[in-house]
């Protein structure tokens, strides 16, 4: 099951501060970071780890920015199927707080500017999902992706609109959901949108405007879900939190993981807790589940989300979000 993995990859200059300065005041970096980052490139970080088959659809322009994600790209083992000279790349300043918080400040290059053509290459045949991020539907005055992607709803669509939720045009968002995407979106972003008191009000109000199942990471109380039957609360890991940047497009990338190799057949995780103990816990779905599962019945998704949730928690611990294969060594699907 191949995924296409489509949004951005642009620079993140990671610095860590005591906390965000108020206005006029000024504050000392701890340490300082360059990377690459962007929703997709982070989603296909976790594919890549999993080994799960997909292509990494973003744009790459011309100058010191796409220099180095182009690099990154062909060292990670990626081709670049967009490349477009008509500007850089753009770059993202990440200010991460002692207690992990992190603020964005973003410079737009050419991952926000959408050309048809640059879909004109793609043969959807060997894709069964697809990715796509808030962001890149935001930006997307001429709704060149949504378009696109209502002429692949035989596709598993995976949408996760982000902190960007409520700037994207209201009509790109009814196409988008027309598809009946499988959405992904944090606790304030649902509530946000929804103008819900709380999460399970708001994530059957998301239900009814997709028609498929929902998942609302809650931070570090885990995942709720809601299938179309019922509301599942999925716990979250325990850690001591350096940095989230990456953690949501984690989580998604986890799901999508567990979606492409077929987690409804057999999971086995590994709690990364107890690495080294006999109490490690194996997890195995019977056949009544599997049918579960394939029908979009709740429970079968804990698998899933437990999944999820040991990813991000992985992720939350370093800094950046971009796991070594030594942590993927902990889950084996």
């Amino acid at each position: 099951m191949k995924t296409l993995v489509l949004g951005a990859a642009i620079v993140d200059i990671i610095m860590k501060i005591p906390k965000l300065p108020k206005s006029g005041e000024d504050v000392l970096c701890t340490e300082r970071k360059v990377t690459v980052g962007g929703c997709a490139y982070n989603v296909a970080n976790i594919l890549r780890g999993f080994n799960v088959d997909h292509d990494l659809f973003v744009p790459i322009g011309s100058g010191m920015y796409a220099d180095i994600i182009r690099k990154t790209l062909s060292e990670d083992g990626y081709d670049v199927l967009i490349s477009d000279s008509e500007m850089d790349n753009g770059y993202c300043l990440c200010l991460v707080e002692d207690d992990g918080e992190r603020t964005f400040i973003t410079v737009k290059g050419i991952e926000g500017l959408h050309k048809k053509e640059w879909f004109n290459s793609l043969n959807m045949s060997e894709y069964e999902n697809i990715y796509v991020a808030g962001y890149q539907v935001c930006e997307d005055k001429d709704d060149i992706i949504a378009n696109w992607l209502i002429e692949q709803k035989d596709k598993n669509i995976f949408f996760a609109p982000g902190p960007v939720i409520n700037d994207i045009d209201k009509n790109t968002m009814k196409k988008i959901f027309s598809t009946n995407p499988i959405l992904h979106l944090n606790e304030k972003e649902a509530l946000d949108f929804t103008k819900k008191d709380n999460v399970e009000e708001s994530i059957l109000s998301l239900y009814e405007l997709t028609k498929n199942i929902v998942f609302v990471t809650v931070g570090e109380r885990g995942t709720v879900f809601y299938d179309g039957k019922e509301i599942v609360y999925i716990k979250g890991e325990t850690v001591n939190v350096v940095d989230t940047i990456g953690a949501g497009d984690s989580h998604i990338g986890a799901i999508i993981s567990a979606y492409s190799l077929g987690v409804y057949k057999e999971v086995y995780l590994v709690d990364s807790s107890n690495l080294n103990s006999k109490d490690s816990r194996d997890i195995f779905l019977d056949g009544s589940q599997i049918d579960c599962l394939e029908n979009n019945i709740g429970y079968d998704f804990v698998s899933v989300c437990k999944l999820a949730n040991k990813v991000a928690a992985e992720v939350v611990q370093i800094q950046g979000a971009k796991l070594s294969k030594e942590c993927f060594d902990k889950f084996k699907v």
